[in-house]
Formats: structure tokens, C-alpha cells, sequence
């Protein structure tokens, strides 16, 4: 019986394969170089081996995707070739045989087969593995391999959705392939704090595909800047500003503040509250820091702002009943000279009306179930937008290596040790860290 070991190896993980009592060794090592403000990635195999293919997919076909999917395809690319060479196959071969065998390979730790025994260190869980043999799929179709192992189906599963931001087929569900390999996910009662880079590609992309672009600038505003659901919804067209208020090339902003017509769901967190008008008089109330915040948004994203207000309030959209709704039942107090006209909140129904917080939370909560994210069962709210605020701070320490008191800013905290809260690694997270520590120590000693 042959046996396959994995263990750790200067430059990474080796296998080691024992048939015959000979044994077989394969280092299977992914490459990363910056050059010009870009990271590439390609797979070099056992003895300087490149496989090119891999190099155009990483840098070609995923050219346009985050760091952190590239990533993730590059570690999934690498165990694939790793299970090439140690079989002696190649990938347009691989059969039904090869099934339960790359499966038992992905899962890692130690098991016996009908041929082989594995005694592997690592241990994967079967949504990890999943998402490996997605990155599987995608990658032989771009290599033309249409009928493989990875992209056998295995019936369609319907996803119902009721929320009036979803465009969904006339049964009102939505159809997802699944495949025959993979892995029954483990059901959990333990909901992720944060939302991870590659899910928030994932959503974006559900949200062009399904969605207006309603909910793409709305959870745009909540991850890439930090924003809490009510200080989005509490957005009014003066709170909105360009380089014609600003003076400014290129500056634009957000401002945040409460007013007396904000709803509860509308409400800016740690903002002086606005219990009547009286309080505009307050010298407070103008002062940056107290009474109001400077969110720096990109030109972009105030261009995307801006056509998705010009969509909504040109007179061409609305009929009689909606305009009738955006003129009497969607009005904000007007607290600046930076709007000649009426005010107005940003972000509005179907209805033309503002939206309201349960049923921005029901659009929400569309979104993560179809994505394939847990939420709570419950009506913590915490579980669904804010985590979206917390995937801004994971992502501001793990991608952009903020320490405490720049994270503190950029969350407009003013304690640092607020910030702390938002520090929530997964199981994933600390061993990549670990990875990583290993990594700077071996480097230390060789220098």
C-alpha cells in the first residue's frame, strides 16, 4: 500500500509519496512577484517545473479580481498541481477514479484508503474544500476542458427570495448549479463578525448581476468606507458633496450628522442628536467631530451617488403617485447653503418614499443567504449590515497593516481601544498568521 506524508519543507509544504518502500518527493511551491503596482502569481512545480498555464490564468483571466481571490485561486492551483505530479497524471486525464482520492487529498489529515494511507498535518473543512474545487471548475473551463470531474452536476437548487430589491425568475427563486463533488458544509449556529474580501467580490457581483445600483452604492459605502447603516440611510443631497462645494480637485465627501426628521433606523451614531430644531442653534451641532463627521469619498463613488440621484429624481421616472411620495413624505431638514431647493434622503423605496430599516434589512438578508453567508435566525441586526463595517476594519489590519490608532481614525473613534472590538480573526485569519510569522522568522535567521 502506497502512503503520501506531508510535512513542512524550507520553502513550504513537501509530499513525500512511499511506494515500494521507495520514496517520492514533490514541492509544489506558488510564486508571488510585484512589479508596477501589480502581484503576480503563477505555480512552479517539483524540480524549477513552470506551469505556464496557470501564470495566464492567475495574471490574465483573473486580472480583474481582488488580491485576496487571486490568493485563494493560487493555493487551491497549488495543491492541484501538488496532486498531479505525486499520481504521475496530468490535468485533462483526470477521471472518476481520481475523485475520492483528490477529495481525501483537499480534506488533509490521516486516513486509509483502499490503495493509500495520507498522513497530512493539515485538516480542511469541506466549505474550504468546496471553494477549492470551485476555483477548479473555473479554471479547467478556461482551459477548455468542458466535460471534467469538478463540473459534473448534481441537480439545481432553488433559493426563494421575497424582498423588493431582488430580480428573481417568476417563482421568485433563484437557481444555483451544485456539483457532484462537492462536500455536505457543516451546519453552524456560529455566525462569521466580519465579511471577508473574496465574499465581498462575491456580493458585488450578485448585486450587478440581480440588484440595483441602490444596494451596490449602499454596500459599498458600508464596507470600502466604514459607514454604519444609519449614517447611509440618514444621507441626505446635502450631505453629498463635490469638488464644486468642497473647492477642491478631486476631494469629495460625505458629511454625517443627525437631523430632527431622521427616523431611529436613520440615525448617526455618536453624533449629537437632534431632539427639535432648536438644536441647530447649537454650537455643537457645527462643530466637526461632535455634531457632524467628514466621511473622503473617491471621485467615483461621488459620481456613482450622484447618477443614482439623478435616476431617481428625474421627473421622467416618476409618475403622478411617485412624485406625489418624493415631494410630501420624503423630505429632510435642510441644515446647510449647500442646497438651494427642498432637501431630501438619498436612498428611497420603490415607493420614492426613504427607505426604511426592515426593509433595507430584508434586502440584506437576500444578499448573504444567495451568497452562501450564515445569519442569525434572529433580528440581530449586528449579524447583517455590521458586519460589513467590521470586514472594513479586518480589512484595514490585515491587507493595509493598520495598527490601532490609525484604525481608530479611520473608524472615527475617539478612544483607540474602541477599536479593539472590531479585531475579530476567524480560524482562517490565525493561521494565516501563523503562516506568515513562520515565514518572517526563517527570514530573520537567514539574513
Amino acid at each position: 500500500m502506497d502512503k503520501i506524508i506531508e510535512y513542512k519543507g524550507y520553502f513550504g509544504v513537501k509530499y513525500k509519496r512511499i511506494r515500494e518502500n521507495r520514496p517520492y518527493k514533490v514541492m509544489v511551491a506558488g510564486i508571488t512577484k510585484k512589479y508596477n503596482d501589480f502581484t503576480y502569481m503563477m505555480v512552479i512545480g517539483t524540480n524549477g517545473l513552470v506551469y505556464f498555464e496557470t501564470y495566464k490564468y492567475l495574471n490574465g483571466e483573473l486580472e480583474n479580481e481582488g488580491f485576496s481571490k487571486r490568493e485563494l485561486a493560487l493555493r487551491a492551483l497549488k495543491l492541484l498541481y501538488s496532486y498531479l505530479e505525486l499520481f504521475s497524471t496530468e490535468i485533462k486525464y483526470l477521471d472518476v477514479e481520481d475523485k475520492n482520492k483528490i477529495i481525501a487529498f483537499l480534506q488533509g489529515g490521516q486516513g486509509i484508503g483502499r490503495y493509500i494511507t495520507y498522513d497530512f498535518k493539515t485538516i480542511r473543512k469541506n466549505d474550504t474544500v468546496n471553494t477549492y474545487l470551485g476555483v477548479y471548475r473555473s479554471y479547467l473551463k478556461y482551459l477548455g476542458i468542458k466535460d471534467n470531474i469538478f463540473a459534473e452536476p448534481n441537480g439545481i437548487k432553488k433559493i426563494t427570495a421575497s424582498g423588493s430589491g431582488a430580480y428573481y425568475s417568476k417563482d421568485n427563486a433563484l437557481e444555483v448549479q451544485t456539483y457532484s463533488m462537492n462536500l455536505q458544509e457543516t451546519k453552524t449556529k456560529v455566525v462569521p463578525k466580519y465579511i471577508k474580501y473574496s465574499e465581498y467580490l462575491d456580493i458585488k457581483k450578485l448585486i450587478e448581476d440581480r440588484y440595483t445600483l441602490r444596494e451596490k452604492i449602499i454596500v459599498k459605502l458600508m464596507y470600502e468606507y466604514g459607514l454604519r447603516i444609519g449614517e447611509v440611510l440618514g444621507l441626505t443631497l446635502e450631505d453629498i458633496q463635490g469638488e464644486q462645494i468642497t473647492k477642491q480637485k478631486g476631494k469629495c465627501r460625505l458629511i454625517l450628522r443627525n437631523r430632527f426628521t431622521d427616523k431611529p433606523w436613520q440615525y448617526a451614531k455618536g453624533r449629537l442628536k437632534v431632539t427639535s430644531r432648536e438644536v441647530y442653534n447649537n454650537e455643537i451641532y457645527d462643530t466637526e467631530g461632535a455634531g457632524y463627521r467628514i466621511v473622503s469619498i473617491t471621485p467615483e463613488t461621488f459620481d456613482l451617488i450622484q447618477e443614482y440621484i439623478d435616476d431617481t429624481t428625474s421627473p421622467f421616472s416618476m409618475s403622478d403617485k411617485a412624485f406625489q411620495n418624493y415631494s410630501q413624505k420624503n423630505i429632510a431638514d435642510k441644515v446647510s447653503q449647500f442646497v438651494t431647493d427642498r432637501n431630501a434622503y438619498v436612498f428611497i423605496s420603490k415607493n420614492y418614499t426613504p427607505i426604511s430599516g426592515g426593509s433595507w434589512n430584508k434586502i440584506m438578508k437576500e444578499i448573504l443567504q444567495v451568497v452562501g453567508i450564515k445569519i442569525d435566525q434572529g433580528k440581530k441586526t449586528d449579524n447583517l449590515n455590521h458586519r460589513f463595517r467590521h470586514g472594513f476594519a479586518m480589512y484595514k489590519v490585515l491587507h493595509e497593516g493598520f495598527d490601532l490608532l490609525k484604525l481608530a481614525h479611520v473608524m472615527r473613534h475617539s478612544n483607540p481601544n474602541s477599536s479593539q472590538l472590531y479585531f475579530n480573526p476567524t480560524e482562517g485569519d490565525l493561521i494565516d498568521f501563523a503562516i506568515k510569522q513562520d515565514k518572517l522568522t526563517k527570514k530573520g535567521l537567514h539574513l
